[in-house]
Protein backbone atom coordinates (compact mmCIF):
# COMPACT_ATOMS: atom_id res chain seq x y z
CA UNK A 1 0.00 0.00 0.00
CA UNK A 2 0.97 3.34 -1.14
CA UNK A 3 -0.12 6.36 0.41
CA UNK A 4 1.01 10.76 1.09
CA UNK A 5 0.65 10.37 4.98
CA UNK A 6 0.60 7.63 7.29
CA UNK A 7 -0.63 8.88 10.58
CA UNK A 8 -0.20 6.37 13.17
CA UNK A 9 -2.06 6.77 16.78
CA UNK A 10 -5.69 8.50 16.01
CA UNK A 11 -5.91 10.23 19.21
CA UNK A 12 -6.10 14.33 18.99
CA UNK A 13 -2.53 14.89 17.32
CA UNK A 14 -3.10 12.33 14.94
CA UNK A 15 -6.55 13.21 14.00
CA UNK A 16 -5.86 17.17 13.89
CA UNK A 17 -3.09 16.22 11.22
CA UNK A 18 -5.52 13.90 9.45
CA UNK A 19 -8.47 15.99 9.40
CA UNK A 20 -6.08 18.71 7.93
CA UNK A 21 -4.16 16.63 5.32
CA UNK A 22 -7.38 14.95 3.96
CA UNK A 23 -9.54 18.03 3.59
CA UNK A 24 -6.34 19.53 1.42
CA UNK A 25 -7.33 16.53 -1.07
CA UNK A 26 -4.08 14.01 0.44
CA UNK A 27 -4.33 10.08 0.72
CA UNK A 28 -4.23 9.89 4.27
CA UNK A 29 -4.18 6.32 6.24
CA UNK A 30 -5.01 6.92 9.76
CA UNK A 31 -4.44 3.62 12.20
CA UNK A 32 -4.72 2.67 16.04
CA UNK A 33 -3.93 -0.45 17.92
CA UNK A 34 -7.76 0.52 19.39
CA UNK A 35 -10.92 -0.03 18.31
CA UNK A 36 -12.77 3.17 18.47
CA UNK A 37 -14.84 4.66 20.49
CA UNK A 38 -12.26 3.98 22.71
CA UNK A 39 -11.43 5.28 26.73
CA UNK A 40 -8.33 7.33 27.26
CA UNK A 41 -7.02 7.93 30.81
CA UNK A 42 -6.77 11.87 30.99
CA UNK A 43 -8.46 15.03 32.67
CA UNK A 44 -10.52 15.76 29.79
CA UNK A 45 -10.05 19.14 29.84
CA UNK A 46 -10.46 21.40 26.94
CA UNK A 47 -8.86 24.47 28.12
CA UNK A 48 -8.83 27.92 25.85
CA UNK A 49 -5.61 26.71 23.53
CA UNK A 50 -7.30 23.36 23.05
CA UNK A 51 -10.96 25.27 22.41
CA UNK A 52 -8.87 27.71 19.58
CA UNK A 53 -7.36 24.59 17.76
CA UNK A 54 -11.00 22.97 17.72
CA UNK A 55 -12.21 26.20 16.02
CA UNK A 56 -9.35 25.67 13.47
CA UNK A 57 -10.54 22.14 12.60
CA UNK A 58 -14.20 23.77 12.05
CA UNK A 59 -15.37 21.21 15.44
CA UNK A 60 -15.73 23.33 18.38
CA UNK A 61 -19.30 24.17 18.04
CA UNK A 62 -20.19 20.18 17.78
CA UNK A 63 -17.94 19.79 20.52
CA UNK A 64 -18.86 22.42 22.67
CA UNK A 65 -22.42 21.12 22.11
CA UNK A 66 -21.76 17.53 23.93
CA UNK A 67 -19.17 18.96 26.42
CA UNK A 68 -19.85 20.71 29.91
CA UNK A 69 -19.20 24.63 29.64
CA UNK A 70 -17.61 26.13 32.62
CA UNK A 71 -16.58 29.37 33.55
CA UNK A 72 -13.08 28.82 34.46
CA UNK A 73 -10.62 27.19 36.56
CA UNK A 74 -10.75 27.73 40.73
CA UNK A 75 -6.96 27.14 41.86
CA UNK A 76 -6.03 25.77 45.39
CA UNK A 77 -3.21 26.39 47.11
CA UNK A 78 -1.33 24.51 50.11
CA UNK A 79 -3.17 26.50 52.55
CA UNK A 80 -6.80 25.74 50.93
CA UNK A 81 -7.99 29.55 50.07
CA UNK A 82 -8.64 29.47 46.47
CA UNK A 83 -8.17 31.71 43.35
CA UNK A 84 -10.53 31.92 40.17
CA UNK A 85 -9.43 32.46 37.30
CA UNK A 86 -11.49 33.28 34.04
CA UNK A 87 -11.71 31.97 31.01
CA UNK A 88 -13.32 29.66 28.10
CA UNK A 89 -13.24 26.00 28.76
CA UNK A 90 -14.89 22.78 28.96
CA UNK A 91 -15.12 19.26 29.95
CA UNK A 92 -15.47 15.94 27.77
CA UNK A 93 -14.89 12.99 28.20
CA UNK A 94 -11.78 11.23 25.74
CA UNK A 95 -13.93 8.60 25.11
CA UNK A 96 -16.57 10.74 23.37
CA UNK A 97 -13.45 13.58 22.47
CA UNK A 98 -11.40 11.49 20.38
CA UNK A 99 -14.21 9.84 18.67
CA UNK A 100 -15.19 12.99 17.25
CA UNK A 101 -12.23 13.91 16.07
CA UNK A 102 -11.96 10.49 14.02
CA UNK A 103 -15.27 10.99 12.69
CA UNK A 104 -14.20 14.01 11.33
CA UNK A 105 -10.94 12.67 10.30
CA UNK A 106 -12.65 10.15 8.30
CA UNK A 107 -15.79 12.70 7.35
CA UNK A 108 -12.79 14.57 5.34
CA UNK A 109 -11.47 11.86 3.24
CA UNK A 110 -8.81 9.95 5.62
CA UNK A 111 -9.28 5.92 5.57
CA UNK A 112 -8.94 4.46 9.19
CA UNK A 113 -7.23 1.03 10.07
CA UNK A 114 -7.77 -0.29 13.99
CA UNK A 115 -6.45 -3.07 15.34
CA UNK A 116 -3.20 -2.22 14.18
CA UNK A 117 0.07 -3.02 16.31
CA UNK A 118 2.94 -1.12 14.32
CA UNK A 119 5.54 -3.79 14.26
CA UNK A 120 8.65 -1.78 12.80
CA UNK A 121 9.68 1.48 10.88
CA UNK A 122 10.25 0.95 7.00
CA UNK A 123 13.38 2.77 6.62
CA UNK A 124 15.43 3.70 3.27
CA UNK A 125 18.71 4.88 4.68
CA UNK A 126 18.41 7.23 7.09
CA UNK A 127 15.05 8.04 6.27
CA UNK A 128 11.83 6.75 7.58
CA UNK A 129 9.32 5.83 4.25
CA UNK A 130 6.71 3.58 5.96
CA UNK A 131 5.94 1.06 8.63
CA UNK A 132 5.08 -2.20 8.69
CA UNK A 133 1.66 -2.93 10.28
CA UNK A 134 2.05 -6.82 10.13
CA UNK A 135 -0.88 -7.22 8.02
CA UNK A 136 0.21 -4.55 4.91
CA UNK A 137 3.56 -2.77 4.25
CA UNK A 138 2.48 0.79 4.08
CA UNK A 139 4.73 3.23 2.12
CA UNK A 140 4.17 6.78 2.81
CA UNK A 141 5.69 10.17 1.44
CA UNK A 142 5.54 11.03 5.04
CA UNK A 143 4.84 9.68 8.19
CA UNK A 144 3.61 10.57 11.38
CA UNK A 145 3.84 9.50 14.99
CA UNK A 146 1.07 10.30 17.27
CA UNK A 147 1.17 7.42 19.77
CA UNK A 148 0.98 9.10 23.33
CA UNK A 149 3.22 8.45 26.29
CA UNK A 150 4.71 4.92 25.02
CA UNK A 151 7.88 4.74 24.71
CA UNK A 152 8.33 1.39 22.49
CA UNK A 153 6.72 3.27 19.48
CA UNK A 154 9.27 6.08 19.88
CA UNK A 155 12.01 3.39 20.00
CA UNK A 156 10.82 1.30 17.21
CA UNK A 157 11.16 4.56 14.42
CA UNK A 158 14.48 5.34 16.28
CA UNK A 159 13.05 8.91 17.90
CA UNK A 160 13.47 8.28 21.67
CA UNK A 161 15.46 9.62 24.22
CA UNK A 162 14.32 8.76 27.56
CA UNK A 163 12.10 5.47 27.65
CA UNK A 164 10.78 6.12 31.46
CA UNK A 165 7.72 8.76 31.59
CA UNK A 166 7.77 12.09 32.81
CA UNK A 167 4.87 11.85 35.46
CA UNK A 168 1.83 9.46 36.13
CA UNK A 169 -1.49 10.66 36.88
CA UNK A 170 -4.84 7.96 38.13
CA UNK A 171 -8.65 9.23 37.54
CA UNK A 172 -11.98 7.75 38.27
CA UNK A 173 -14.99 9.04 36.99
CA UNK A 174 -17.81 9.63 39.96
CA UNK A 175 -21.45 10.37 39.09
CA UNK A 176 -24.08 12.59 41.49
CA UNK A 177 -26.93 14.01 41.49
CA UNK A 178 -28.09 17.04 39.10
CA UNK A 179 -28.47 19.29 41.66
CA UNK A 180 -25.03 18.56 43.13
CA UNK A 181 -23.43 18.67 39.36
CA UNK A 182 -25.11 21.87 38.26
CA UNK A 183 -23.31 24.28 41.34
CA UNK A 184 -19.67 23.03 40.24
CA UNK A 185 -19.06 25.80 37.41
CA UNK A 186 -14.97 25.45 37.23
CA UNK A 187 -12.16 23.09 36.42
CA UNK A 188 -10.65 22.71 39.78
CA UNK A 189 -6.92 22.06 40.17
CA UNK A 190 -5.37 21.35 43.98
CA UNK A 191 -2.20 21.61 45.58
CA UNK A 192 -3.35 20.56 48.78
CA UNK A 193 -0.62 20.24 51.09
CA UNK A 194 -1.49 16.79 52.02
CA UNK A 195 0.15 15.85 48.18
CA UNK A 196 1.73 18.69 47.51
CA UNK A 197 3.99 18.78 45.32
CA UNK A 198 1.60 16.28 43.76
CA UNK A 199 -1.75 17.29 42.22
CA UNK A 200 -5.63 16.69 42.44
CA UNK A 201 -8.18 17.77 40.23
CA UNK A 202 -12.00 17.37 39.90
CA UNK A 203 -13.15 18.70 36.64
CA UNK A 204 -17.08 18.26 36.02
CA UNK A 205 -18.24 16.94 32.92
CA UNK A 206 -21.75 16.35 31.03
CA UNK A 207 -24.67 14.40 32.54
CA UNK A 208 -24.01 15.33 36.13
CA UNK A 209 -20.45 13.40 36.35
CA UNK A 210 -16.86 14.27 37.95
CA UNK A 211 -13.28 13.50 36.37
CA UNK A 212 -11.33 13.15 39.58
CA UNK A 213 -7.59 12.38 39.58
CA UNK A 214 -3.92 13.24 41.08
CA UNK A 215 -0.92 12.65 39.60
CA UNK A 216 2.74 14.01 40.34
CA UNK A 217 6.15 14.31 38.13
CA UNK A 218 9.46 12.43 38.49
CA UNK A 219 11.31 16.05 37.86
CA UNK A 220 9.82 18.23 40.65
CA UNK A 221 12.23 20.17 42.83
CA UNK A 222 11.40 17.94 45.97
CA UNK A 223 8.83 14.39 45.81
CA UNK A 224 5.37 14.24 46.52
CA UNK A 225 4.89 12.45 49.82
CA UNK A 226 3.12 9.42 48.09
CA UNK A 227 4.54 8.00 45.09
CA UNK A 228 1.93 5.01 44.69
CA UNK A 229 -0.50 7.24 42.49
CA UNK A 230 -3.47 4.83 43.55
CA UNK A 231 -2.73 5.61 47.35
CA UNK A 232 -1.96 9.41 45.98
CA UNK A 233 -5.54 9.52 44.66
CA UNK A 234 -6.80 8.12 47.76
CA UNK A 235 -5.10 10.11 50.43
CA UNK A 236 -6.58 13.58 47.93
CA UNK A 237 -10.29 12.50 47.87
CA UNK A 238 -9.75 11.97 51.65
CA UNK A 239 -8.25 14.98 52.69
CA UNK A 240 -9.12 17.73 50.09
CA UNK A 241 -12.56 19.23 51.12
CA UNK A 242 -13.84 19.55 47.77
CA UNK A 243 -13.22 16.37 46.77
CA UNK A 244 -14.62 14.51 50.00
CA UNK A 245 -17.55 16.22 49.03
CA UNK A 246 -17.98 15.06 45.56
CA UNK A 247 -17.58 11.47 47.02
CA UNK A 248 -20.17 11.79 49.66
CA UNK A 249 -22.67 12.87 46.93
CA UNK A 250 -21.51 10.12 44.32
CA UNK A 251 -24.10 7.71 43.20
CA UNK A 252 -21.58 5.56 40.54
CA UNK A 253 -18.02 5.41 40.91
CA UNK A 254 -16.12 4.19 38.12
CA UNK A 255 -12.98 1.97 38.18
CA UNK A 256 -9.63 3.69 38.78
CA UNK A 257 -7.36 3.70 35.85
CA UNK A 258 -3.48 5.63 35.58
CA UNK A 259 -1.61 6.43 32.90
CA UNK A 260 2.32 7.72 32.61
CA UNK A 261 2.92 10.95 30.62
CA UNK A 262 5.43 12.65 28.63
CA UNK A 263 5.94 16.51 29.30
CA UNK A 264 8.17 19.33 28.92
CA UNK A 265 8.95 19.17 25.22
CA UNK A 266 11.56 16.45 25.92
CA UNK A 267 12.08 12.48 25.82
CA UNK A 268 12.25 12.20 21.95
CA UNK A 269 13.44 13.31 18.95
CA UNK A 270 10.84 15.95 16.86
CA UNK A 271 11.61 14.56 13.72
CA UNK A 272 13.93 12.46 11.26
CA UNK A 273 13.97 12.89 7.65
CA UNK A 274 10.37 11.17 6.52
CA UNK A 275 8.49 11.57 10.31
CA UNK A 276 7.53 13.84 12.13
CA UNK A 277 6.66 13.32 15.92
CA UNK A 278 2.93 14.87 17.42
CA UNK A 279 1.64 15.60 20.72
CA UNK A 280 2.26 13.76 23.90
CA UNK A 281 4.89 11.29 22.04
CA UNK A 282 6.89 14.40 21.53
CA UNK A 283 7.05 15.60 25.11
CA UNK A 284 3.38 18.42 24.32
CA UNK A 285 2.30 18.22 27.89
CA UNK A 286 3.07 20.56 30.45
CA UNK A 287 4.43 19.60 33.55
CA UNK A 288 2.85 23.00 35.38
CA UNK A 289 -0.71 21.17 35.25
CA UNK A 290 -0.43 17.95 33.00
CA UNK A 291 -2.87 19.99 30.44
CA UNK A 292 -1.60 18.55 26.52
CA UNK A 293 -5.03 18.56 25.07
CA UNK A 294 -4.54 21.44 23.37
CA UNK A 295 -0.85 21.02 22.31
CA UNK A 296 -1.29 18.07 20.81
CA UNK A 297 -4.00 19.92 18.51
CA UNK A 298 -1.80 22.22 18.04
CA UNK A 299 0.92 20.05 16.96
CA UNK A 300 -1.07 18.26 14.25
CA UNK A 301 -1.75 20.96 12.53
CA UNK A 302 1.29 22.20 12.62
CA UNK A 303 2.41 19.23 11.19
CA UNK A 304 0.27 19.11 8.47
CA UNK A 305 0.80 22.09 7.34
CA UNK A 306 4.37 21.52 7.04
CA UNK A 307 3.73 18.48 4.93
CA UNK A 308 1.41 20.41 2.82
CA UNK A 309 3.59 23.65 2.27
CA UNK A 310 6.47 20.87 1.16
CA UNK A 311 8.63 21.73 3.79
CA UNK A 312 11.14 19.45 5.23
CA UNK A 313 11.20 16.93 8.82
CA UNK A 314 13.33 19.83 9.75
CA UNK A 315 11.48 22.35 9.79
CA UNK A 316 8.54 20.77 11.32
CA UNK A 317 11.07 20.45 14.26
CA UNK A 318 12.35 24.22 14.18
CA UNK A 319 8.24 25.34 14.23
CA UNK A 320 7.49 22.83 17.10
CA UNK A 321 10.24 25.23 18.86
CA UNK A 322 9.47 28.26 18.08
CA UNK A 323 5.52 27.76 19.28
CA UNK A 324 6.31 25.37 22.06
CA UNK A 325 9.56 25.87 23.51
CA UNK A 326 9.41 29.52 25.24
CA UNK A 327 5.92 28.47 26.51
CA UNK A 328 7.37 25.06 27.95
CA UNK A 329 10.34 26.92 29.64
CA UNK A 330 8.42 29.88 31.14
CA UNK A 331 5.62 26.92 32.72
CA UNK A 332 8.54 24.90 34.39
CA UNK A 333 9.51 28.03 35.72
CA UNK A 334 5.97 28.30 36.89
CA UNK A 335 5.93 24.47 38.57
CA UNK A 336 8.94 25.25 40.36
CA UNK A 337 7.84 28.28 42.10
CA UNK A 338 4.27 26.54 42.73
CA UNK A 339 5.84 23.76 44.25
CA UNK A 340 7.47 25.12 47.02
CA UNK A 341 3.86 25.83 49.32
CA UNK A 342 4.54 28.99 50.42
CA UNK A 343 4.89 30.51 47.39
CA UNK A 344 1.76 28.88 46.35
CA UNK A 345 0.01 30.53 49.21
CA UNK A 346 0.85 34.05 48.91
CA UNK A 347 0.31 33.79 45.43
CA UNK A 348 -3.38 32.82 46.42
CA UNK A 349 -3.62 35.51 49.10
CA UNK A 350 -2.38 38.15 46.69
CA UNK A 351 -4.19 37.46 44.46
CA UNK A 352 -7.61 38.07 45.92
CA UNK A 353 -5.79 41.66 46.69
CA UNK A 354 -3.83 42.52 43.62
CA UNK A 355 -5.35 43.09 39.94
CA UNK A 356 -2.03 42.59 38.97
CA UNK A 357 -1.81 39.18 39.92
CA UNK A 358 -5.44 38.09 38.79
CA UNK A 359 -4.39 39.59 35.37
CA UNK A 360 -0.86 37.37 35.07
CA UNK A 361 -3.06 34.33 36.42
CA UNK A 362 -5.93 34.94 33.26
CA UNK A 363 -3.37 35.11 31.07
CA UNK A 364 -1.50 31.99 31.96
CA UNK A 365 -4.80 30.68 31.43
CA UNK A 366 -5.53 31.65 28.32
CA UNK A 367 -1.87 31.40 27.20
CA UNK A 368 -1.31 35.01 26.48
CA UNK A 369 0.50 36.12 29.18
CA UNK A 370 4.69 35.21 29.98
CA UNK A 371 5.05 33.32 33.28
CA UNK A 372 8.32 34.86 34.22
CA UNK A 373 6.33 38.04 34.43
CA UNK A 374 4.50 37.30 37.65
CA UNK A 375 6.90 34.27 38.48
CA UNK A 376 9.91 36.48 39.52
CA UNK A 377 11.27 38.44 42.05
CA UNK A 378 10.35 41.23 40.20
CA UNK A 379 6.76 40.13 40.17
CA UNK A 380 6.46 39.50 43.63
CA UNK A 381 7.41 42.82 44.47
CA UNK A 382 4.92 43.71 42.27
CA UNK A 383 2.28 41.73 43.56
CA UNK A 384 2.34 44.04 46.58
CA UNK A 385 1.74 47.21 44.85
CA UNK A 386 0.02 46.70 41.83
Amino acid sequence: MRVDALVIGAGPAGSAAAITLAKAGRDVLLVDRCAFPRDKVCGDALIPDALNALDRLGLKEAVSRRARVLDGVRIYPPGGQFVDVSGACACMPRVTFDDILRSEAVRAGARFMPGVDVRSAIAEGDAIAGADLGTAQVRAGVTLLATGAAAEPLKRFGVCHRVTPSATAARIYVRTDDAFARDARHLCISYDAAICPGYGWIFPGPGATFNVGAGYFYDGRTPPPEKNVRKLLQRFLDTFPPAADVMRHAIDVAELRGAPLRTALCGSALSRRGLLVLGEAAGLTYSFSGEGIGKALESGIIAAETVLQGEGAENYAARIRAAFGPRFRAYKLAQDWLSNPRVANLLARRARKSSFVRRELSGLFRETADPRRLFSAAGMLRSFVS
